[in-house]
């Protein structure tokens, strides 16, 4: 069993899954502001990409469950 420690792959994994949510939850704030500006354009832009960025965060998300299933960390 690999050492969690001494997993940089995980530790990979978790960044890019932290830096997704994080992501996530700036992308919401812009959107939320976008709403009530009545800004309806900056709203579909935003709302693709956060659709587009939820795909990438349940790829990494994933893949850090595989990966802590194969590797055991």
């Amino acid at each position: 069993m690999t050492d969690i420690a001494e997993c940089p792959r995980r530790d990979e994994l978790v960044e890019e899954t932290q830096r997704t949510l994080l992501k996530l939850a700036e992308l919401a704030r812009h959107q939320a502001e976008a709403l009530r500006s009545d800004a309806d354009n900056l709203v579909m832009t935003l709302d693709m990409e956060i659709e587009k960025t939820l795909g990438h965060k349940e790829r990494t998300l994933g893949a850090l469950r595989e990966h802590r299933k194969e590797h055991g960390c």
